[in-house]
């Protein structure tokens, strides 16, 4: 009997100025296990009692995409924090739809994201990365949808503040304006490329300039109070805040020597609100591992 185990990585969206089209892959992983069996849903971790446990799950969803979800059952791990613009959604897709390759023997493309998938959870962006990893930069044209992995990591280490509470990414965008000036659109195409030229080159310092976003982070702020409360005063050690998605969660850009040392006093300076991670970089997106029981 043939067991599957994918495992997806969380992803942290827009890095500032990346609206819609940058993310990063993250060191905090959500497992998917598949044995043929009679059918089954069991969830562990983060959505355990919550998920579904039927084939409307998301993973399961995105499994069917290419395989019968029927004579499998399936075991989900779920490390990755709901509704706190991580990703969650994505990896579960990343998974699912990986997993329905592994055992149809379909080939997994990391670099063409199935516009059905993408479909699933609307943000290509982090479905790029949860597919390929390391820093991913999205776009479409008339030949349709493009990923491009630029790096393995951002220029800097992210330490993410992850409130206790959740946010909806459709009241979050819900607050931003259907159109801006074209003195705002200049501001926030610069900043965009000061941002691939951060992530291509490596360059923290360009990646610190690119993070003063004008397009989406002021209008999400109000719902997000660890990246307004980071941003208004930033600790020592902190060269640019960036909300993770749509938030709730605030990434802390730092060096990586001051990582933890970072974390240790945003840990103290939330305690009670919300929890603190340094959050490495995961140069390798979704990764299938086949198990044979004898």
């Amino acid at each position: 009997m043939t067991t599957f185990a994918v495992t997806a990585p969380a992803t942290s969206a827009n890095l500032g100025s990346g609206f819609d089209c940058f993310a990063l892959a993250l060191d905090l992983w959500n497992e998917l296990e598949v044995t043929p069996g009679e059918f089954g849903v069991e969830v562990e971790g983060e959505g355990a009692g919550e998920l579904a446990t039927d084939a409307s799950n998301l993973a399961l969803r995105a499994f069917a995409l290419v395989a019968d979800p029927a004579g499998y059952r399936f075991r989900l791990v779920n490390r990755i924090p709901l509704e706190r613009g991580l990703g969650s959604s994505a990896a579960a897709i990343a998974a699912g739809y990986a997993a329905g390759c592994a055992v149809t023997g379909v080939e997994f493309r990391p670099f063409e994201l199935p516009a059905e998938a993408v479909a699933l959870d609307g943000h290509a962006d982090n479905l790029a990365a949860a597919f390929a990893g390391g820093v991913c930069l999205t776009w479409s044209d008339a030949t349709g949808r493009h990923v491009r992995r630029l790096a393995d990591a951002a220029p800097l280490e992210a330490v993410a503040v992850i409130p206790s509470t959740r946010g909806r990414t459709a009241d979050s965008r819900g607050r931003l304006p259907a159109t801006v000036s074209h003195a705002t659109a200049a501001v926030a195409a610069g900043r965009g490329a000061l941002l691939g030229a951060a992530v291509a080159a490596g360059d923290a310092d360009l990646f610190v300039a690119s993070a003063g976003d004008v397009l989406h982070q002021p209008f999400r702020s109000a719902d997000a109070f660890t990246f307004a409360a980071l941003e208004a005063a930033p600790p020592p050690g902190v060269r640019a805040v960036t909300l993770s998605g749509s938030g709730p969660t605030a990434i802390a850009w730092v060096d990586r020597a001051d990582a933890e040392r970072v974390a240790e006093l945003l840990a103290e300076r939330f305690a009670g609100e919300a929890t603190v991670s340094v959050l490495a970089a995961a140069a390798a997106g979704v990764t299938t591992r086949e198990t044979i029981a004898r």
